[in-house]
């Protein structure tokens, strides 16, 4: 962890007295629960803490500590010493409400993301971590906070949801010695996996089968896609929030390299998440199309029809896979 930066954040803490905590808009488990440790930090040291995101806490995450806490609203009367947000790798994923508010003094940017933008008064960006949470533990234990089970059960989560389970390429000897750690201060590895991957909704089953119907697979076996339209949620009555792991299933075929999941949007547009199982940077691609990410895991959003906007991504993975 970075030392200087490190201590920057540590002053801002000590300093403040009140504190703003959020994330991205759609808050997957890394950016919700992360923040929702952060938070549980700063009060066990004294702090008056807000937790805020413009959408609503996903339904499989309403188990976490403190994910009660989180408003969806800012106004003129809030006001904070500074804002943490985590998770976020550009200012205008906040979303327009936060973009909007100007009740903090400084912005603090805690991420895992090698694309973030560092578009905070202090960006502490840690891209070899495993998750965010990750890096915000590092924080609270500098900060002299005790683990107690509400911070190890946020932890642990981040870790699970953002190293696939512990499958992707990002766990190491590291993530899983912090993994135990959490365990052992009180996360329940059966509780957070049964509320994560066991609690779908029997439309997510519905809208997954729509997804397996498409699922296609390039000439050269090397990568695969599929789509979910806006009128694939209206038919099934699931949600977007339900598909956070279908990328999953592309991803899993043998001789896949990339993976894509392109999912229609309001406004004409798709969003197109990449994921990569060997040394293909998909994050670059995304970078393309003001998009980012991850080496192995990355997202943008782009106008146009699914042919126009599928074709723009092909070309980009056959090039990528041919260097």
């Amino acid at each position: 962890m970075k030392p200087k930066k490190m201590n920057d954040v540590i002053s801002v803490i000590k300093k403040g007295k009140s504190f703003l905590v959020g994330s991205h808009v759609g808050p997957d488990g890394d950016a919700m629960a992360s923040s929702l440790a952060m938070g549980w930090g700063l009060e066990q040291l004294g702090k008056k803490v807000v937790y805020f995101n413009q959408d609503t806490v996903p339904e499989v995450l309403r188990f976490l500590p403190g994910s009660e806490k989180v408003i969806t609203e800012l106004t003129a009367k809030h006001s904070f010493d500074a804002a943490f947000v985590m998770d976020c790798g550009s200012f205008k994923r906040l979303g327009d409400k936060f973009g909007k508010f100007k009740g903090y003094k400084k912005l603090i940017n805690v991420d895992h993301h090698a694309s973030n933008d560092r578009y905070g008064d202090i960006n502490y960006v840690i891209d070899d971590a495993a998750s965010t949470g990750e890096v915000v533990w590092s924080i609270l234990k500098k900060s002299g906070c005790k683990l107690t089970s509400q911070i190890a059960t946020n932890i642990y989560c981040t870790l699970v949801t953002d190293t696939g389970s512990f499958r992707y390429s990002n766990t190491d000897a590291d993530t899983l010695r912090l993994a135990a750690q959490m365990v052992e201060a009180g996360a329940d590895p059966s509780l957070v996996a049964q509320n994560l991957f066991e609690s779908q909704p029997y439309e997510a089953f519905v809208l997954l089968g729509r997804l397996l119907d498409r699922l296609k697979l390039s000439k050269d076996k090397k990568y695969s896609w599929s789509v979910i339209y806006q009128k694939d949620l209206k038919e099934t009555g699931a949600s977007y929030e339900d598909t956070e792991e279908f990328i999953n299933y592309p991803r899993a075929i043998k001789s896949v390299e990339v993976a894509a999941l392109f999912k229609e949007v309001p406004d004409g547009k798709y969003k197109v998440s990449l994921r990569s199982k060997t040394d293909v940077d998909v994050s670059q691609i995304c970078a393309q199309f003001q998009g980012g990410g991850h080496k192995k895991a990355a997202a943008c959003i782009i106008s146009g029809s699914f042919e126009d906007v599928s074709q723009k991504i092909f070309s980009h993975i056959e090039k990528v896979l041919k260097s």
